[in-house]
């Protein structure tokens, strides 16, 4: 499932980052930002008109585009 499709409240885990013709840049900013594979986070809210969303993803608050959400797939987490 994509990132953007999770819930308020919600644990994943990144599964896949970006298709394989994504700029080299922005491959770049996603790493640098924490969104690697594997890794554990839980979806925190949404924007009021869901043009974005938040994350606690590392010990960090992180805001990314609803279009970068798109790109990301994850695995819900059964905790």
């Amino acid at each position: 499932m994509k990132l953007s499709q999770l819930n308020p409240g919600e644990r994943a885990m990144i599964a896949e980052v970006g298709q394989i013709n994504l700029p080299k840049t922005v491959k770049r900013k996603l790493l640098s930002m924490g969104i690697t594979p594997n890794t554990r986070f839980t979806m925190l809210r949404r924007a009021p008109m869901g043009s974005g969303l938040e994350l606690d993803i590392r010990g960090s608050k992180l805001c990314m585009r609803r279009d970068l959400a798109d790109i990301i797939e994850v695995v819900k987490a059964n905790d």
